[in-house]
């Protein structure tokens, strides 16, 4: 699994701080720090994970009781929810049982197995995220937004950045692609906190121009294909590349 092989070149930290959470695999898969600072401009995220931590009986009670079909899903997919709870559900069925998914589910699962697997997964989710703080910001506001009074003075010594971005020029929320303009910006942003960072892309020029530059270690992690291409994954970091810690 790639996340295993990122993780191996993190360094030791106290306080970890994650601008582009998205599914949170590289969250769930290490080791929680003391402190830990999230972040996500998708509200659908943000909302979600923000209802896992602080309602997460409530959302499975809704979810325990809606109904799975047809009519509810298409009218999920051209109307939003304003409730909270009812928004976490929403995305939770849009993302678990779009297209086919809901016909797979009801043609070949007990609805029951699923909650228990989906209750189970909850609780997990929830214990793992207990204390964290969430954000739904763009990352250059997030990254100002930072206070480092966590553990007293240098705690920029003691936090690690890891930036999961839109790979460069794909669909995002960020004007609809993830231009060269917000990877400078990141790499702008990540330099003013003065802490440890780690930027994960594929070994685009730009972002190869960007870090050599900036005098910026490149650690290639392995390569990733799909039907249309083939690219190599890379981590950029601002520290000489960490002992295996975890």
């Amino acid at each position: 699994m790639i996340a295993g092989e990122i993780i191996k070149h993190f360094p030791e930290h106290k306080i970890y701080v994650e601008p582009f959470f998205g599914a949170g695999g590289m969250f769930f898969n290490k080791p929680k720090a003391s402190n830990n600072i999230l972040n996500d401009l998708d509200s659908d995220v943000s909302n979600l994970f923000m209802v896992v931590m602080n309602q997460k009986d409530e959302l499975f009670e809704l979810f325990d009781v809606m109904p799975m079909h047809s009519d509810l899903m298409n009218y999920w997919k051209e109307n939003n929810e304003t409730d909270a709870i009812r928004k976490a559900v929403r995305f939770i069925m849009l993302s678990n049982f779009g297209v086919y998914g809901l016909e797979t589910f009801g043609l070949g699962a007990k609805r029951e197995d699923f909650q228990f697997k989906f209750k189970q997964l909850l609780d997990k989710t929830h214990n793992k995220m207990k204390g964290c703080q969430f954000a739904n910001y763009d990352f250059r506001k997030f990254l100002k937004s930072i206070r480092f009074i966590q553990d007293g003075r240098n705690d920029e010594l003691k936090t690690f950045i890891y930036c999961d971005p839109p790979y460069l020029n794909t669909s995002n929320n960020y004007s609809n692609s993830f231009t060269e303009t917000d990877c400078v910006d990141l790499f702008n942003s990540l330099s003013d906190t003065g802490c440890k960072y780690a930027i994960s892309e594929f070994d685009n020029e730009f972002v190869l121009k960007q870090a050599n530059e900036r005098n910026l270690n490149i650690i290639y992690i392995g390569e990733s294909k799909n039907i249309k291409n083939r690219r190599t994954e890379i981590l950029v970091t601002n520290y000489q590349r960490a002992p295996t810690l975890f």
